[in-house]
């Protein structure tokens, strides 16, 4: 199913590799990364910190959730040809006193040309010491508090690094950690060069200790941090929708929206009105009604109804949203919205179509009198234009049908169209 990576990078996090998997867990893609991989396998002193019984061999990088390595510094955006062509290896004494790695670093990973850059080398002193302290930490985690890094020498690029630590220091949730990062030696009996010093402190977060209970609760939960929109809509038994009603001011549109609302809920679907009263006090207080601002007014509204929509409730609009560009842009934002194996989401447009003359004559709150006393300006239908619908889903004429009647048209057709489903009972 379409939610299975995010599954599984929950299930990772629940239950990491062991140290011993995540050795197995790295194939090179090269010739050039298994031939670095040979290297370091090879070498002497991969050799005697192997023959180590107080220390665990271990590949941490690989133990980040695939579907997260390329959200992770250390372990994705900086892992690849040119940078760290292979995960580092590491080795950790059981209580934390002592950490080793040994990685290879590339060209692209430079300041000056051939040098490796002192951001990235005070970048894995930091990971490496911290490293070093979680086994001495409670519940094995810590965030750097202070972290001195001291360049001694130039790292080349394209070379081999060993970086040592060693916890000095705990109490409590505190731990101090010293370390340097030195060549790795190309020939037996050659010094290495120590090209960076550092010291730091890390300290385990107060709520770490709720992590791990919290996490065995998680076991027994299905975790679906990115559904699809079908699987949400399987789950809330209802599809997510935008009916768009426009029209002038006084053709009925808010009252309409109100009933299909009503209905809508009383039939077991989830459904919410938009509309000025709870829009323009609220999101758009900050709007006029001028056309730029109502330009804005409408997109505003139509991303607040895709996003209704897609969480699989029936969004219902009912704002005058007099220019057909503006309406053409909510239609194209649905129309956009879809996932992989989804379809658009569907807009419908509703035109609540009637004459100038019987909105004036209706006129609720004197608008209309006030436009044309010219005490309102930019006021549709009066002042500024109406630009009507030339292809609406439905047409309702409030003028010739009850609201009633203009629900059940809206609602046949939305049955007509799959989108809910009727019964005898619901009709």
């Amino acid at each position: 199913m379409a939610a299975a990576p995010a599954y599984e990078s929950a299930a990772a996090v629940l239950s990491p590799p062991s140290d011993a998997d995540s050795l197995e867990m790295f194939w090179a893609p090269d010739e050039d990364a298994r031939a670095k991989e040979d290297y370091i396998n090879s070498h002497p002193l991969t050799a005697a910190l192997r023959a180590d019984p107080d220390l665990i061999e271990a590949r941490p990088h690989m133990k980040i959730p695939p579907s997260w390595r390329k959200h992770n510094l250390t372990g994705g955006t900086l892992i690849g040809p040119g940078k760290m062509a292979i995960p580092p290896f590491t080795w950790t004494e059981r209580t934390g006193k002592s950490y080793v790695q040994i990685t290879h670093v590339g060209a692209d990973l430079c300041g000056h040309k051939g040098i490796i850059h002192g951001g990235f080398l005070a970048t894995l002193l930091d990971e490496g010491l911290a490293r070093c302290s979680f086994p001495a930490l409670p519940h094995n985690i810590g965030m750097t508090a202070k972290l001195e890094v001291n360049y001694k020498a130039p790292a080349m690029a394209d070379q081999y690094l060993v970086l040592r630590a060693k916890t000095v220091k705990v109490e409590g949730r505190k731990a101090w950690v010293e370390g340097h990062i030195e060549t790795l030696p190309a020939e037996e009996g050659q010094e290495p060069t120590v090209l960076a010093t550092a010291s730091a402190l890390y300290i385990s977060p107060k709520q770490a200790s709720v992590g791990r209970p919290a996490a065995l609760l998680l076991r027994n939960i299905t975790w679906h941090p990115s559904l699809t929109r079908h699987e949400r809509s399987q789950l809330r038994r209802q599809r997510g929708f935008t009916v768009w009603f426009t029209g002038l001011s006084a053709s009925g549109k808010s009252t309409v929206a109100t009933a299909l609302e009503q209905h809508l809920l009383h039939i077991g679907l989830a459904a919410y009105r938009l509309d000025g009263d709870n829009v323009r006090f609220g999101l758009n207080k900050d709007l006029g009604f001028s056309e730029k601002d109502r330009n804005e007014n409408i997109r505003r509204i139509a991303e607040v109804a895709k996003l209704f929509a897609d969480s699989c409730t029936i969004a219902l609009t009912s704002f005058i949203s007099p220019y057909r560009a503006d309406r053409q842009i909510a239609r194209d934002l649905h129309a956009s919205a879809s996932q992989a194996g989804d379809d658009p989401l569907p807009f419908i447009e509703v035109f609540v179509d009637i004459p100038l003359e019987e909105a004036e004559k209706r006129d609720p709150k004197g608008l209309y009198k006030k436009a044309r006393a010219g005490e309102i300006k930019d006021f549709t239908g009066v002042s500024a234009p109406y630009e009507a619908p030339e292809s609406p889903e439905i047409t309702i004429r409030t003028d010739q049908l009850s609201v009633e009647e203009c629900v059940r048209k809206i609602v046949d057709y939305l049955a007509e169209k799959g989108l809910i489903t009727q019964t005898e009972e619901t009709r």
